[in-house]
């Protein structure tokens, strides 16, 4: 694909009321539900210049060796695992912020399926830090490899539960597809009215499919006040909503949650810690029994 797919996505924003671009937009909490007029959803739009959602990537590193080239029909390579990403946001040409999100941890689940026993995709979870105001951010990457009408509507991150979270996307490539939408929510319909609030999960709206040709996420983030992140058997969900007609089925899967307990250190690093600690140890012992000899 020659041209960014967010010139050919689907116009989904009619409640969006900005006239400007955005940075991380933080997602309310104080409504027991997402009602009414589409209160606690944020609404992209089909500009990026215009929309909320939407954080420019200024300069980004790329590590070597983890370029996914299976574009399928858009014949193109896909750089997937940036180290760093450099953004900015703006207000028409004044810039409003900016940070640079450095790489914690990254992993990917392939052959994950949309319906049960039919592997379909590739999804990759990063955690990075953001320079500006040193929070965690959780990013999610979709990567859709089957050349069917199947197609994945919805994103969801879980594990917010007492976390503040605010939502936002960028390219990484030129076949990233945008952020249609995001709210705290784990809803599968596709009505922005009467929608349940669920204080645990971020869902994340776009449409990822191989025969329209947006197979490839933009990169969605969810940034968050929580101080450490773990491994956790529910991270990423998807589903597809039926939106062509298609059954509507999903999942998830397991990888980075937020969490507001320290890390335990592996039992292999803990040992050597012990091991440095009691080599600090004799070498103090031993400078004292030198000092009383030589006294």
């Amino acid at each position: 694909m020659q041209v960014k797919s967010i010139a050919l996505s689907i116009l989904l924003a009619a409640g969006a009321t900005s006239a400007s671009a955005g940075n991380f937009v933080t997602l309310r909490t104080d409504l027991p539900s997402l009602t009414p007029a589409n209160g606690g959803l944020v609404n992209g739009i089909n500009n990026i210049n215009a929309d909320v959602l939407y954080i420019e990537t200024t300069a980004s590193t790329l590590l070597d060796g983890y370029n996914d080239t299976t574009l399928f029909s858009e014949g193109g390579t896909g750089d997937v695992v940036a180290s760093s990403i450099s953004y900015r946001a703006y207000t028409g040409s004044t810039t409003t912020g900016t940070g640079t999100l450095t790489l914690l941890d990254w992993r990917v689940t392939n052959d994950v399926p949309l319906q049960a026993g039919e592997p379909q995709a590739s999804v990759y979870d990063f955690v990075y830090r953001d320079s500006a105001d040193g929070k965690l951010v959780f990013a999610t990457r979709y990567l859709n490899r089957v050349e069917n009408d199947q197609e994945a509507n919805f994103l969801y991150r879980y594990g917010f539960t007492g976390f503040s979270t605010a939502a936002a996307w960028t390219f990484l490539t030129d076949s990233d597809l945008r952020q249609y939408q995001a709210g705290r929510t784990s809803s599968t319909s596709t009505s922005n009215l009467g929608i349940p609030f669920d204080g645990d999960t971020v869902r994340q709206r776009g449409d990822f499919s191989v025969s329209e040709g947006n197979p490839w996420s933009g990169l969605f983030f969810v940034k968050t006040d929580a101080q450490y992140y773990a491994l956790g058997d529910k991270a990423i969900g998807y589903f597809q909503a039926g939106e062509e007609g298609q059954e509507k089925v999903g999942g998830f899967i397991g990888g980075f949650v937020a969490t507001s307990t320290p890390p335990v250190p592996e039992p292999e690093i803990h040992a050597l810690l012990l091991a440095g600690l009691g080599l600090i140890g004799y070498a103090a012992r031993r400078r004292l029994k030198q000092g009383i000899a030589e006294w």
